[in-house]
């Protein structure tokens, strides 16, 4: 693919409206919580089962190894800046993204919907493929960088038990609402953002989006088999 067209290609795949509504105020904040706490509930009462509904996914060939893929990825991500939980900065795309199978979602620290529940379902999806030996990035990005210090993202990481290679990412808030624009998580207000559920694989320029709310281990299937043919 022609890099202009691979350019293209990706400002179209990844205007990435959520896949449930976000809701308005209180009243969608509290229904985002029920929803997420029911999936929640399924996740802990049953394990893994042939009979089980597909996962809600969308799939998008976006970027790819080839040298013009990979810089009309770049472009379009960008290679903004962004502060992890440790203070250290990245450049977006070329430090996060590039070469990496990666698991990104959109919360905020003070949240009481749903973000400490899809907070905590992806640690479980971190252990279970640590536990199979799968190495993939997972990027936590703030919807509320004017109170989300990295200070503040590491006590919430530690909260959950974040391992290695889980970035909580921060910013100037002109930097964090690039970063968000490109992928489909700006908002409004911090409680009206998004439970999507991004997983790329930025060597193959394969990405699903989902929900993070999914079960743990349909997650960790879905980021395992992300490149299978369909």
């Amino acid at each position: 693919m022609r890099p202009g067209a691979a350019l293209a290609a990706l400002a179209l795949a990844l205007s990435l409206a959520s896949l449930a509504p976000a809701g308005d105020g209180a009243n969608g904040a509290s229904d985002q919580a029920k929803d997420a706490s029911d999936q929640a509930k399924d996740v802990r009462d049953r394990g893994p089962g042939a009979g089980d509904r597909a996962p809600r996914t969308e799939r998008m060939k976006v970027g790819g190894a080839a040298r013009g893929d990979d810089a009309a990825a770049e472009k379009y991500f960008t290679n903004t800046e962004l502060i992890d939980q440790h203070g250290r900065s990245h450049r977006f795309y070329g430090g996060l993204l590039r070469g990496r199978k990666v698991l990104i979602n959109f919360a905020f620290t003070s949240c009481k919907g749903a973000c400490p529940t899809m907070t905590a379902n992806l640690a479980r999806v971190q252990e279970l493929l640590r536990a199979r030996g799968k190495r993939v990035t997972i990027l936590t990005i703030t919807v509320d960088p004017e109170n989300d210090t990295p200070a503040a993202l590491k006590q919430y990481a530690a909260r959950f038990k974040a391992g290695d290679g889980w970035y909580f990412l921060t910013g100037t808030p002109a930097n964090v609402a690039t970063v968000l624009q490109r992928l489909g998580g700006q908002t409004r207000r911090p409680d009206e953002h998004t439970m999507t559920l991004l997983l790329g694989d930025t060597s193959t320029g394969m990405w699903l989006k989902t929900l993070a709310t999914e079960r743990p281990e349909t997650l960790a299937y879905l980021a395992e088999h992300i490149n299978d043919p369909q």
